[in-house]
């Protein structure tokens, strides 16, 4: 696996996740959302890097509340419908996008007052990496904020595969649905990334520390104030966790 098989694995299923963030965008966890970023980033205006920005969910929300964002993907089909999102939401204070490699060493030390991103640190080839590289990119004050879940550890537990095995039936039955798009034809094994197997947020509680981060405050699950009933029915094994981890 590497950073172009991940890009076009990401950008087939870029009109999925647009659907998704659409929902999102028009629906009431917006306003959760902005309320719960907006507490924790600087109340003056700031510069803002939304790192693995998708469809633009956080880049939209974020920039509505004054803030100057940086949207960046490893993805053009994500990138494309972010511009989109933005277009629809954003008449003033647009976000910018930029694509990466995955990774933060494009942009210089001390360029941003916060660092936020949504299901992203599990895709990463380098998450050690990311977490050092944010510490300098952040500037003296500066906050990084991640969410995301023990989205593949169900691959290497069975009874935990079993009892989300039972959530997706359960969801099927209730909803007629899930969040899954269309199969995709790019090859991509969640298995052999590396914070599959691994527990969180305990890794990334000790691996932040180890990078220069102070004051760093875990939330194991905030999936009561950020996930509609369908979410936390489906993907309750592995709630969606909340790291704030300062500069």
């Amino acid at each position: 696996m590497n950073t172009a098989s991940i890009s076009r694995y990401w950008s087939e299923d870029a009109e999925n996740y647009d659907r998704i963030v659409r929902d999102e965008l028009s629906g009431p966890f917006k306003a959760h959302w902005q309320r719960r970023l907006g507490a924790m980033l600087p109340a003056r205006a700031s510069n803002v890097l939304d790192f693995g920005c998708g469809p633009g969910f956080f880049s939209v929300i974020l920039s509505e509340l004054g803030h100057s964002v940086t949207g960046a993907d490893i993805s053009d089909g994500m990138l494309e419908r972010a511009r989109e999102a933005a277009a629809r939401h954003c008449s003033a204070n647009a976000p910018r996008f930029v694509r990466t490699d995955g990774t933060l060493g494009q942009f210089a030390s001390g360029s941003f007052d916060a660092i936020v991103s949504r299901n992203v640190t599990w895709t990463l080839l380098d998450p050690r990496g990311f977490y050092r590289e944010a510490r300098r990119v952040l500037r003296p004050g500066g906050v990084l904020v991640v969410y995301d879940a023990n989205w593949q550890l169900p691959l290497f537990d069975k009874s935990l595969m079993a009892r989300c095995k039972r959530r997706e039936q359960l969801c099927l039955d209730q909803y007629g649905s899930t969040f899954d798009g269309p199969a995709i034809s790019e090859p991509f094994d969640p298995a052999a990334l590396p914070l599959s197997s691994v527990v969180r947020p305990a890794w990334d509680e000790g691996v932040l520390g180890k990078s220069g981060f102070a004051g760093i405050r875990i939330n194991p699950s905030v999936i009561g104030e950020l996930w509609s009933r369908k979410e936390q029915l489906l993907y309750g094994e592995t709630p969606m966790f909340e790291i704030v981890a300062r500069v």
